[in-house]
């Protein structure tokens, strides 16, 4: 087996040296062009990263602002309706800001996660360990697939139901316009975007496709670099089961090269701990955010699908939104699950070695990374609420009670 990376306890610290490219790797090739998109291409320069972030948020902003504006004159004429069909809208495109603006605010650590990906891909690749990651990181891309595909089906569909009543008077015209329903509910004081409907229609389609592929481009990013940190797990359990499974009491092995073995063991655990703190140091305030804003948005898009059953065409556009929600917060809880899964299986895989055919050194060693393993590495929001599946669970019949609570009061 190769030498170990001696580049380990300087693996999080930026260098001059020239890195393997974090698009080598064939897991994170289908993200290129979307983080080239938003700005996050790691091999952009600074600058022009600055500026294409300024650009997408400036499109996003263009949908805050009229959905705002819109929810600021319905709270003052005391029109509820009108405020709960804006509100989701006005959320989903606050959450993709936040999502842009956490990942530029945290560049730093986020180049240097990616920086580590890669340098750990080859290095195992070399080792023939590769096989042990890949495993895990091809389930994530899997998940990032089809959550990328359901969300820009969903986008589809809702950017063109406003197009149906337009469309069908050219092919079927009436005596009169049919009544058209803007993509957005929103309001520019200043005109009425009736009179502008597809000028209107271009902006706000332009700000929410930009919406849609930032939670999906930051989504799906977030979701190989969890599976990749869960994955380094996986790979140092192997390695504690190869590491002992060699062992047999007729058979001597020098007792360097069984320490070299748990050696590599310890820093494959030590670098996936140092991957997880800095993740989740990265995320603990986004997370806080997304999964708040984003049980206020399924619980008033089921209320507002609801409301407008005599409407079909809001009707389905609502159930589609409500449905792309509460999709978007399984995906931000699955991943953490996957991960503290991974965590606690490093455990059991210490216990059920044969650590106890080796020199009591190591046991002490492989006591102490069995120790460390019952501390799962959870990723959280805020520090409060824990990503997994069972406060995943809990959160959904959570807002369905908000929605009950909003139809009673209906």
């Amino acid at each position: 087996m190769a030498s170990k990376r001696t580049w380990s306890t300087l693996a999080f610290q930026e260098t001059d040296r020239q890195s393997p490219d974090i698009f080598d790797v064939p897991h994170y090739k289908m993200l290129e062009k979307y983080l080239q998109l938003l700005g996050q291409d790691p091999r952009q320069k600074n600058g022009f990263r600055n500026f294409i972030v300024t650009a997408v948020v400036i499109s996003i902003i263009g949908n805050i602002i009229s959905t705002s504006l819109e929810l600021y004159t319905s709270l003052c004429d005391k029109d509820m309706d009108a405020v709960i069909d804006v509100f989701p809208h006005f959320m989903a495109a606050t959450i993709s800001a936040i999502k842009i603006l956490n990942i530029q605010i945290n560049r730093q650590n986020f180049n240097k996660l990616l920086q580590f990906v890669a340098k750990q891909w080859e290095q195992l690749k070399l080792n023939n360990e590769l096989y042990v990651l890949n495993q895990t990181v091809m389930q994530g891309n899997k998940m990032a697939q089809l959550y990328r595909r359901s969300l820009l089906t969903a986008l589809i569909l809702f950017l063109l139901v406003p197009l149906v009543s337009p469309i069908l008077d050219v092919v079927l015209p009436l005596n009169e316009t049919r009544p058209r329903q803007q993509l957005l509910k929103i309001n520019y004081i200043i005109f009425d975007d009736a009179d502008y409907f597809f000028y209107v229609y271009m902006q706000l389609a332009w700000g929410s496709i930009m919406v849609v592929v930032t939670i999906i481009s930051v989504d799906s990013l977030y979701i190989l670099i969890i599976h990749h940190n869960s994955g380094l797990f996986a790979v140092c359990g192997n390695q504690v089961q190869r590491a002992t499974t060699n062992l047999d009491t007729n058979q001597i092995i020098s007792e360097s090269y069984m320490y070299k073995q748990i050696r590599d063991c310890v820093i494959t655990h030590n670098e996936a701990i140092q991957f997880y703190n800095i993740l989740n140091e990265s995320s603990r305030t986004s997370y806080l955010i997304q999964v708040g804003l984003n049980m206020l948005i399924i619980s008033a898009t089921a209320l507002q699908a609801v409301i407008n059953l005599d409407k079909p065409e809001e009707a389905i556009r609502s159930v589609v939104f409500c449905g792309a929600n509460q999709f978007h917060l399984f995906v931000l809880s699955l991943p953490g699950q996957v991960l503290l899964d991974h965590c606690a299986e490093l455990g059991n895989n210490i216990y059920g070695a044969m650590w106890y055919k080796t020199p009591v050194q190591i046991q002490k060693i492989l006591y102490m990374m069995q120790i460390r393993s019952g501390k799962l590495c959870s990723l959280t929001a805020g520090g409060l609420y824990e990503m997994n599946i069972e406060n995943f669970g809990v959160t959904f019949k959570t807002c369905m009670s908000y929605f009950t609570m909003l139809l009673s009061l209906k």
